[in-house]
C-alpha cells in the first residue's frame, strides 16, 4: 500500500495530504503502464532511441500527486468528462488518417471546460509555487463560470501521433542568437497523443505552425456545448526537449552535422 503523500496542492495551495493526479484524465487514453526515461541519462549523451535504457516503469500511466481532494474531485467532475471526450473524437481522426500533415477538425464539444481541464494540467505539472504566481489561472479553473485567459498567457495546440509523450513546467527557448532574428520564448508543454499543448507567458510560441486556441476561454459559456472548427498541424514528438518538433530522422541527422562541426573545431 502506498504511503500518503502531503504537500502544498498546486490550484488552491491549501496544505495536506496530495491525491494522484493523472496528466491528462485517466480516460483519455491515460490507463496503461508507460516508461519514464532516464533523461539525465540522455542529456549526458545517450542515444534518443535508447529511452528506455535505465527507464522506470509507473503502473498508474502519466500523473502525479499534486492535487488535494477537493481541487481533484471538483476540477475533475467539472471539466474531466469534456476533455475525455474531445481526446475520443480527436483519436478518430488520427485513426482514420495517420499520414496526413494537418487536420481540420470539425468537432462538438464544451470549448470551455476544454480548455480549463489543459490548464488544470499545466498547474499539476508545473512545481508548488506555480499557482502562487499565475493567480488569475487559479481564479480562471476554481470559478467554473469564469471565462478568458489572463492576458500574458495564450494556449497553443497540435496534433500528435507517435508513441512518446512529454511535459515541462515553464521553460526558456532562444533562437537566432547573436543575430537579428533573435527571438526568446517562454512557455510550458504537455504532450500526450492524440494532443499536445503549448502554454506561453509574454511571447509567441516556439513553433508558428501552433494553433491558437485561447479563443476556446472567450466565446463560450460553461454549459455551452458546439461545434467548433480548428486546424491541427501534426507534430512528431522524438526527443525530451520542449518546444522541439523535429521528426526522428532529423534529430539523427542534426546529430551527425553536429559531430562532424565539432571534429572539423577540434
Amino acid at each position: 500500500m502506498a504511503l500518503p503523500v502531503n504537500g502544498h496542492c498546486r490550484i488552491c495551495g491549501n496544505e495536506g495530504r496530495l491525491s494522484f493526479e493523472h496528466v491528462p484524465p485517466r480516460k483519455a487514453f491515460n490507463d496503461q503502464p508507460i516508461l519514464l526515461a532516464n533523461v539525465e541519462r540522455l542529456r549526458s549523451g545517450g542515444h534518443p532511441d535508447d529511452y528506455e535504457k535505465g527507464g522506470r516503469e509507473q503502473q498508474k500511466g502519466v500523473g502525479v500527486y499534486t492535487l488535494c481532494n477537493r481541487c481533484n474531485n471538483n476540477t475533475g467532475s467539472w471539466y474531466g468528462p469534456a476533455y475525455v471526450d474531445f481526446a475520443k473524437k480527436g483519436m478518430e481522426y488520427v485513426r482514420a488518417s495517420r499520414s496526413a500533415g494537418r487536420f481540420h477538425l470539425s468537432l462538438k464539444i464544451h470549448p470551455l471546460r476544454v480548455i480549463k481541464q489543459v490548464i488544470c494540467m499545466f498547474m499539476s505539472i508545473n512545481g508548488p509555487k506555480f499557482q502562487s504566481i499565475q493567480t488569475e489561472l487559479v481564479r480562471f479553473v476554481l470559478n467554473r463560470e469564469a471565462k478568458h485567459l489572463p492576458g500574458h498567457t495564450r494556449l497553443f495546440a497540435f496534433y500528435s501521433i507517435g508513441d512518446r509523450s512529454r511535459s515541462s513546467g515553464v521553460s526558456g527557448m532562444m533562437q537566432g542568437l547573436g543575430t537579428e532574428s533573435f527571438k526568446s520564448f517562454v512557455f510550458s508543454e504537455i504532450t500526450f497523443p492524440p494532443f499536445g499543448f503549448v502554454l506561453s507567458f509574454n511571447s509567441t510560441p516556439p513553433d508558428n505552425r501552433l494553433t491558437d486556441i485561447t479563443h476556446f476561454a472567450d466565446e463560450f459559456s460553461y454549459n455551452e456545448e458546439r461545434v467548433v472548427w480548428i486546424q491541427l498541424p501534426v507534430l512528431p514528438i522524438y526527443t525530451f526537449y520542449p518546444g522541439d518538433y523535429r521528426d526522428r530522422e532529423t534529430v539523427l541527422k542534426d546529430g551527425e552535422k553536429s559531430l562532424a562541426t565539432e571534429k572539423q573545431a577540434e
